[in-house]
């Protein structure tokens, strides 16, 4: 599998150099660990933005042809990658794109609504904050102990996760959807453990 990585690599920085659409399969592991092809089989089209290394695994950023929107893919659940002659696709759509912004947002690479939320923390997490989302973040003073953030983000299992770990030090404040879900998704948990005593 290594091995194949390495292949679906290099194609994919051939593509990304000469701006070429590639096609490929992707696929999911069954619990025989038998691959199960996403869309029947069918072969994506799509043209890569570029790779980023996140969670010990390659995605490639690219724009999905189907669906007209940027996605990222695991590289080890591509498949007979083919480069092809079609010029890269998003420059219309994406003008100022940034791969760097894109892995930013995406907690653990996963999928879901970008929206812009506002965090309330402690002092202490300053540094947790600059570390996660860059420098340039503006941190606005709240109180003589508090700071408030406003960042853009894709609302996901994994931004909900990562906000639990730092407990009440950093807290979703906004928009009221967000925090909507997030007290559901913690509703769901403690009744399921409740359940199960």
């Amino acid at each position: 599998m290594n091995e194949s990585i390495y292949y679906n690599v290099d194609k994919l920085h051939t593509a990304i150099a000469a701006q070429k659409a590639i096609t490929f399969k992707y696929f999911d592991y069954d619990i025989a660990r038998q691959k199960v092809f996403r869309r029947d089989g069918k072969r994506y089209t799509a043209s890569p933005y570029g790779l980023i290394w996140n969670s010990e695994n390659y995605y490639l950023v690219a724009f999905d042809h189907i669906n007209q929107d940027m996605r990222h893919y695991r590289v080890d659940k591509m498949t007979e990658i083919a480069v092809t002659c079609l010029n890269r696709e998003g420059k219309d759509r994406y003008p100022d794109f940034q791969l760097a912004q894109y892995g930013q947002k995406h907690f653990g690479m996963y999928s879901g609504e970008e929206m812009t939320v506002t965090l309330r923390g402690t002092r202490a997490m300053v540094g947790v904050v600059l570390d996660r989302f860059g420098q340039d973040v503006i941190l606005i003073p709240d109180g003589p102990e508090h700071f408030t953030v406003s960042i853009p983000l894709v609302l996901s299992p994994q931004f909900f996760g990562w906000l639990f770990a730092l407990e009440t030090e950093l807290t979703l404040i906004a928009p009221p959807r967000a925090v909507a879900e997030y007290r559901e998704r913690l509703r769901l948990v403690q009744a399921k453990y409740l359940q199960d005593q």
